[in-house]
Formats: structure tokens, C-alpha cells, sequence
């Protein structure tokens, strides 16, 4: 019986044996799964990551390839236009419209301006193409722009035009010319009242003007005044002003401005006598001082009126 007992507990004490060791290997394997688990894991975050910042490149240059250049065979960048397309000129007539096209990595590729309206070319390269002596072409090697250039503006010049490399494939941008008519307008008009001796100042503004005026000539009755003497003339980008110190009854008439390329405006002057012209507007003021006197005395009698009444209430 002892022996039995004996063998028993040896028996369990192998088995506990074997039982720490199982479970100490299972703790081994599962720490080494996990390290293994985990490197994998980091590997294929660091694999997607990767993965994305190669698409998003990708994508980037292809979205500037769409946008403002051309993709060759071979996958490098080729033409790349730094104008924006559908960009808008606007030009007043008589003047010059400048249109941009600035153009990077042109290669051996050469620059052509067309008229989409009739498709008509109007210059290849430098050279005009055209016999209108209008159009040419504005280039500056150093800012690579080879805009196009239209003198003495008309309103037929309003439209769309493109400018065309000749790669392979093609490439182009449009460039839209508006043309506005610019007018000149005198402050006061059409009448202006000044009193002899005093000062006479006439501003002339210019309205939808893109570029500054030649020249402003001012004239009194058909007759260019602006170097006559004691008449002083300012012009600015898009003004004048023409002044006299003292003003008389030689100042009386027409006055004009007229830009180089505005259309004319005109007004009026009256120059006053400090006598006979002035008597009315003292009149008027008179009548006005006695029409306030008798409403305060109007208004003080109703007062004086009312006051027994206001005492027995």
C-alpha cells in the first residue's frame, strides 16, 4: 500500500514536471507568433504607405500634365504653358491689346497665333503671317512669353484666340480680347455757373479706358486753349483738369475735352457779374430770414394763447 502511495506521487510529480514545461513553451510560441505577427503588420503598413505616397505623386504630376501641359511617349514632362487658359484681355478701341502667352520648356517646337473665329493664322513664330500690319508678336527671350500684340483696336478685334505649339501632340491655350469704347465726361455738365474773378476748374474724367491718353487738348469755342496764358492744364492717367485763376466774361462758352483716344465731352460756362446776377439770390436769402422771423413769432403767439388754458387744466 505504501508503495503504491509511493509510486502515485512520483507519478504526479512527473506529471506536474511535464505540465510546467507544456505550459512554458506554450508562453515561448505565443510571444514568438506575436513579434512575428506584429513585424508583419509593420511591414505592410510601411508597404502601404509607401504604396500611397508613390500613387499620390503619380497622380499630382498627371493632374499638372492635364492642366497645363503635354505628356510625351517616353513620360516626361514636356510643353507646360504658364498662362491660364480662357484668360481675359480687355483692350478700349484705338488702343493696343497685348495678349500673353508664356510658355516653359518650348523645346524645338514653334509658336503660332490664330484667330478662332475664321481660324485664320495670324503669325508664325516672330514673323507676321498676315498682310495686316496690326498684328505681331511681343517676345521677351528671358520671361519666354510670346505675346501677341494688336494695334489700333476695333470692335471687330473682340473674340477668341489661340496660341499653338507645334509639339507632338499639339498644344494650345485660348485667349479671349474684349474691346470697350472709352469716353470722356466733365464733371458739372452740361452747365457750370462760376462768379467773375473767382476760380475756373473743369475736370474731365475718362471712363472704361485701359491705357493712359496721348495727349488731352482743351478748347473754348472751337479754339485749343491748353497753352494759352493763365490757363493751366494737369492731365493724369485717366483725367485732366483745366483751370483759370480768375474767371471773366472772355471765359463765357463752350469748353471741350478731348483725349487721343476718348470720345470728346463738353460744358457750359456762365460767368457771373458780382452785380445784377447776385441780386436774386439775395433776394432769396431776405425772404428766407423773414419767413423764419414769422414762424418764431407765429409760433410765440399761439404759445401766449395757450397758456391760460394749460394753467386751468
Amino acid at each position: 500500500m505504501v508503495m503504491c502511495n509511493l509510486r502515485m506521487f512520483k507519478h504526479s510529480r512527473i506529471f506536474n514536471v511535464y505540465s510546467v514545461f507544456f505550459i512554458l513553451g506554450t508562453i515561448v510560441l505565443c510571444a514568438a507568433g506575436n513579434r512575428e505577427f506584429d513585424s508583419g503588420d509593420s511591414d505592410r503598413s510601411a508597404f502601404i504607405f509607401r504604396h500611397r505616397r508613390s500613387y499620390e505623386r503619380h497622380k499630382t504630376k498627371e493632374a499638372l500634365m492635364k492642366t497645363n501641359g503635354v505628356k510625351t511617349s517616353n513620360g516626361k514632362s514636356s510643353t507646360v504653358f504658364i498662362t491660364e487658359n480662357c484668360t481675359v484681355v480687355v483692350a478700349q478701341i484705338g488702343g493696343t491689346a497685348t495678349l500673353p502667352c508664356v510658355v516653359r520648356k518650348i523645346g524645338s517646337g514653334v509658336v503660332s497665333w490664330l484667330r478662332k473665329q475664321d481660324y485664320h493664322l495670324l503669325t508664325v513664330g516672330l514673323a507676321p503671317y498676315n498682310s495686316d500690319d496690326r498684328y505681331m508678336v511681343e517676345h521677351v527671350r528671358h520671361l519666354q512669353n510670346w505675346g501677341l500684340l494688336i494695334k489700333k483696336v476695333t470692335p471687330s478685334d473682340a473674340g477668341l484666340y489661340e496660341c499653338q505649339i507645334s509639339t507632338h501632340p499639339p498644344s494650345s491655350i485660348i485667349v479671349e480680347l474684349r474691346v470697350t469704347k472709352a469716353i470722356a465726361e466733365i464733371q458739372g455738365a452740361p452747365d457750370l455757373y462760376v462768379h467773375s474773378g473767382s476760380r475756373l476748374r473743369i475736370l474731365c474724367i475718362l471712363k472704361d479706358s485701359t491705357e493712359p491718353p496721348e495727349y488731352v487738348f482743351w478748347y473754348h469755342e472751337q479754339r485749343m486753349i491748353n497753352y494759352d496764358p493763365g490757363v493751366f492744364v494737369k492731365d493724369g492717367r485717366a483725367s485732366s483738369v483745366i483751370q483759370v485763376e480768375e474767371a471773366d466774361k472772355s471765359h463765357n462758352g463752350n469748353y471741350t475735352c478731348s483725349p487721343s483716344n476718348a470720345a470728346p465731352a463738353s460744358i457750359n460756362v456762365h460767368v457771373l457779374n458780382a452785380t445784377a446776377e447776385e441780386k436774386p439770390a439775395a433776394m432769396q436769402h431776405a425772404n428766407s430770414s423773414s419767413s423764419t422771423k414769422f414762424c418764431y413769432v407765429k409760433y410765440g403767439t399761439l404759445f401766449v394763447v395757450l397758456i391760460p388754458f394749460i394753467q386751468k387744466t
